[in-house]
């Protein structure tokens, strides 16, 4: 192969765009993947945000998930991502760190529990090397005494593969504790402590360059690459500019949800609408369907998931259109069309989404329970 150097390591390029504005952090990457062809090195690519963003994952409803108005009010830019996942507050002291590499190469044909597995690991041997005993969870989470701290996040653009996520380079304990994955606040406050005692034992950071230099050993050593600085090629640079333009459109931030955003004003006439969630192991899922006479007259699926390819919920979604949600076999006929579609989603299966589905059993009558009591 043309990309393998003298002992054995496979030449992967290191592009590394410095501090540069929150939407070209995030429109790097995906340029790059766009302008990616199939017999292409793998990209590792750095990107310091000059400033805090929110970014949305590529699966979710921002209106239903996020709180717009604070986002507004803290002058907060959401931006949302090719990956999946749950919303992310970025900072300026993260260091966004993505790998970007065809899916024909060997690192990136496994499923997406494969791929969280391999590339994790560099972000958890970086957190370890300054003494946080981080350990790798599910579905792309970063642990930290048994609590989400971090994670990476996964995509499918075209046929190439995107993973990454970043480092908090300050380790800040406020900023750990604030970000990790809570139900309450109690249980924050908690958390709140037992990251800044871990925090206290680790060694200081170098600042931003010794985080960088530790990252890139990790990811050369785990992946068996050798990284070499390269510029950006001009038809990357042409590509990131379409993907600035296209992440600061409102119809890209807000088109999760959108479609089914008024779907109530179309139940009408025998048409009922239902809201539904399910938290399965790979996130929450939201699902806003009409249904006529017992079948699926609409419906779209969001949240904070991870689908491969980035267009597989909404395909998916066009292939329920007309299943009856109490159908005996719904769990295997949505199984069939996930595997037509090549679908994969992470943590989530066919009969979690049967589930997700299932209408509610009917309300028990009041009076009948009476007449039952009554009954010598």
């Amino acid at each position: 192969m043309a990309d393998q150097p003298a002992g054995g390591n496979t030449k992967a390029r290191l592009i590394d765009v410095g501090g540069v504005p929150p939407l070209t952090a995030q429109a790097t990457y995906h340029g790059i993947a766009d302008a990616m062809q199939p017999d292409d090195p793998p990209a590792v690519v750095l990107a310091g945000p000059e400033s805090g963003f929110v970014s949305v994952g590529a699966c979710q409803d921002v209106m239903r998930e996020i709180d717009v108005q604070a986002c507004i009010s803290l002058k907060m830019p959401l931006i949302r991502r090719e990956t999946g996942g749950p919303a992310l507050w970025l900072s300026a002291d993260d260091l966004l760190v993505h790998v970007v590499l065809p899916r024909s190469r060997p690192e990136a044909r496994s499923g997406v529990s494969g791929l969280y597995a391999r590339f994790a690991e560099p972000f958890v041997a970086t957190w370890n090397a300054f003494g946080l005993q981080a350990e790798r969870g599910a579905w792309g989470g970063i642990m930290l005494d048994r609590y989400r701290v971090g994670g990476i996040q996964a995509g499918l653009v075209r046929d190439v593969v995107i993973v990454g996520g970043s480092l908090l380079v300050t380790f800040d304990a406020d900023l750990l504790a604030r970000r990790a994955s809570l139900p309450s606040e109690q249980l924050r406050e908690q958390i709140h402590e037992t990251v800044r005692e871990a925090v206290s034992r680790a060694q200081r950071p170098p600042a931003r360059q010794g985080v960088r230099e530790v990252i890139l050993d990790r990811m050369a050593s785990a992946l068996g690459w050798a990284l070499e600085p390269s510029p950006l090629r001009d038809d990357e640079l042409a590509a990131i500019e379409r993907r600035e333009l296209q992440m600061a459109d409102e119809e890209h931030i807000f088109q999760g949800g959108r479609r089914m955003a008024r779907a109530e004003l179309r139940a009408t006439g025998g048409v009922t609408m239902a809201d539904l969630t399910y938290r399965g192991a790979g996130g929450q899922i939201r699902l806003r369907l009409l249904e006529r006479s017992g079948a699926i007259a609409d419906i779209e699926i969001t949240g904070d998931l991870t689908c491969l390819p980035s267009d597989g919920l909404e395909r998916l979604a066009s292939r329920l259109v007309g299943l009856r949600r109490d159908a005996p076999d719904l769990a295997a006929r949505i199984h069939g069309q996930m595997g037509l579609l090549g679908v994969e989603l992470a943590g989530i299966t066919a009969a979690e989404l049967a589930i997700a589905l299932r209408p509610p059993p009917p309300a028990p009558d009041p009076l009948a329970q009476l007449l039952r009591l009554a009954r010598p």
